[in-house]
């Protein structure tokens, strides 16, 4: 499958020392879109703006960042939203899609397309007819001659035919057609405009939505197919749990394995699976449930996330356990950078840090410095530090101490 690397700025960031935003690899899920917008620090509503890498195709490539970075309250989600279609596309039909992006803009006189038309287009591939590797007129016309494309050609006698121009022919049935060349073949569309797939507004679902701040796909032990079994959404009651072991013929978890896991918190998704205690993972997704709602804004599952980068990618009963206890660490999501903070201390100590001086300075050093000292590490979702307070134990041994983990990056 195409991966594309994203990478996401916050435009009120812009100027701030250090700040490197967050790359995303896209198609991504809505957990992923939501962690990446995190991580760059973009807020609720904010705006920011989009620089890509990857495997787009070149026409794609030059309609989308040819001429600037791209930008708006849905980009992300739209850029996404075309990364899944153009993921889904065989060769041919890529060739159909430039084709398709290049009839668009000459019928319009545009020499640009915006995100939202390479979504429709990419919708209604099935609309056009495609002719790979015809790539100019002589051909299409040789096409045309050898194939009967032409019915004023097909009508003609053999020795009348044999006197045409192979490129006339051709320009005749391009017209005809309203087609197109591209570098991989002629396209032209072959029925009538259908209704646009996305109004610009209100976006079309695309790949799994899950619903769980942790999604589980369970199947048996001895399931041997890809995609097998069932996804568990947690936290879940009783119900939807009976419901999910039968739907997979089992009567207890014990015979079944985490085969796949989506959640809100990354980590999760690549550490969760195989034999962990579902119960367990019921409990911590409550525990995250009740984290979100005591800050709908997502900032205490900010902390969780930083708080878990702090601890070093603890094992699933610590987890349960800082779900349960972040009272005892100190969160500061308005530290972008070690470089910024750094920056910060000096210019509180009323250093000019725009002075000349300072243009070969080290900021990011004396930032991770300073932020070592006031006990900070520094991580993508801000600052997080141990504040002293005691952790309660519930899942974990008292020996288990907290915050031995805390090493700057």
């Amino acid at each position: 499958m195409m991966r594309i690397q994203a990478n996401i700025y916050a435009d009120c960031h812009e100027n701030v020392r250090g700040y490197q935003g967050a790359m995303l690899e896209l198609p991504a899920t809505p957990y992923e879109i939501k962690d990446a917008l995190q991580r760059a620090r973009v807020p609720e509503g904010g705006g920011y703006t989009l620089e890509s890498t990857g495997d787009w195709p070149d026409f794609l490539w030059t309609a989308l960042f040819n001429a600037s970075p791209l930008s708006g309250e849905n980009a992300l989600e739209e850029l996404n939203l075309l990364a899944v279609a153009v993921s889904r596309m065989d060769e041919i039909q890529v060739g159909i899609f430039e084709g398709a992006a290049q009839l668009h803009m000459e019928e319009t006189g545009k020499k640009t397309i915006t995100l939202k038309e390479l979504i429709n287009l990419a919708a209604c591939l099935d609309d056009y007819e495609f002719h790979p590797d015809v790539t100019n007129d002589f051909h299409l016309g040789r096409a045309c001659m050898e194939g009967g494309l032409l019915d004023m050609v097909d009508n003609l006698p053999d020795e009348v035919a044999e006197l045409l121009d192979p490129a006339k022919v051709g320009k005749a049935l391009r017209h005809s057609d309203h087609g197109t060349f591209t570098s991989r073949g002629y396209v032209y569309r072959g029925v009538a405009v259908r209704q646009d797939f996305y109004d610009g507004e209100h976006l079309p679902a695309c790949g799994e939505s899950h619903q769980g701040l942790l999604s589980l796909r369970i199947e048996k032990l001895d399931a041997h197919g890809t995609n097998s079994g069932v996804w568990l959404e947690l936290p879940a009651d009783e119900k939807a749990l009976r419901w999910a072991l039968t739907s997979i013929g089992e009567e207890s978890f014990d015979s079944c394995r985490i085969a796949e896991t989506k959640s809100a918190v990354m980590l999760f998704q690549y550490q969760l699976a195989g034999d962990e205690d579902i119960s367990k993972l019921n409990t911590l997704a409550g525990r995250l449930q009740d984290l979100q709602q005591e800050m709908p804004d997502g900032l205490m599952l900010m902390k969780y996330k930083a708080v878990l980068e702090l601890e070093q990618h603890p094992d699933l009963d610590m987890e349960l356990d800082i779900a349960a206890n972040l009272w005892c660490y100190d969160f500061s999501p308005d530290i972008i950078s070690p470089d910024e903070y750094g920056e910060y201390e000096l210019q509180c100590a009323g250093i000019d840090t725009g002075d000349p001086a300072f243009s070969d300075f080290d900021f990011h050093g004396y930032g991770e410095r300073m932020l070592k000292l006031a006990g900070y590490v520094f991580t993508p979702y801000g600052a997080v530090s141990r504040n002293g307070q005691e952790f309660v134990h519930e899942y974990t041994e008292q020996e288990q101490a907290p915050g031995q983990g805390m090493a700057m990056e």
